[in-house]
């Protein structure tokens, strides 16, 4: 699935990163735990490139409205700045739409099960985070930036299985910067500080 996705944004003239769970394991260099989905980081600036590449390849997206709503973006000035995106490819894609009471608004559901390259969650940022480069020749967001992501749900299984197997394979600076940004989000303490000491 990896490696499709780096065949898919072979062409791609703007920056991407494989951030989320998927981002972690390929820092690990091993697996973690089944995904859901995969996730794609991008810089805002590059939203109508990122949106008219992959629709000139077939894809098709929708733009993540809240309350289980989602637009379907046909051209890239369809498309919302600050709001993330998911391209979807097939008709296998694990996800499901359904009418919506709100006029150009569709309900979207989630189905388990993702065994090709047919969904990608697109998450922009005003400005692209630290990368760094895998093995696999592939760009992933920075582990401690990842799991500072990660540390928004610490109670979910998934985030710590991610936590317990990245966290010991983090240098001293990667630790020191994670420590300084959960403090800095979660002054009242957090799970993972106790994790630290």
């Amino acid at each position: 699935m990896l490696a499709q996705l780096r065949d898919l944004l072979a062409e791609a003239d703007f920056p991407w990163a494989v951030c989320g769970g998927y981002a972690l394991e390929l820092f690990a260099g091993k697996p973690i735990r089944p995904h859901g989905d995969l996730d794609v980081c991008l810089p805002e600036m590059a939203r109508a490139a990122v949106i008219s590449y992959l629709l000139n390849r077939g894809w098709r997206i929708h733009e993540y409205r809240g309350m289980g709503k989602v637009k379907p973006i046909l051209a890239p000035e369809d498309s919302e700045e600050g709001r993330n995106l998911m391209a979807t490819w097939g008709d296998d894609a694990p996800v499901q739409f359904f009418p919506c009471e709100e006029e150009g608004l569709l309900y979207h559901r989630f189905t388990p099960g993702m065994s090709a390259l047919n969904f990608i969650d697109l998450l922009f940022s005003p400005d692209m985070q630290p990368v760094c480069r895998t093995q696999a020749r592939l760009p992933i967001l920075a582990p401690e930036v990842a799991l500072l992501y990660k540390a928004a749900q610490p109670q979910t299984e998934s985030a710590q299985a991610d936590f317990a197997a990245v966290y010991p394979l983090l240098n001293d600076s990667q630790r020191a910067w994670l420590q300084a940004a959960l403090t800095a989000r979660y002054p009242e303490g957090h799970p993972w500080h106790k994790e630290q000491e």
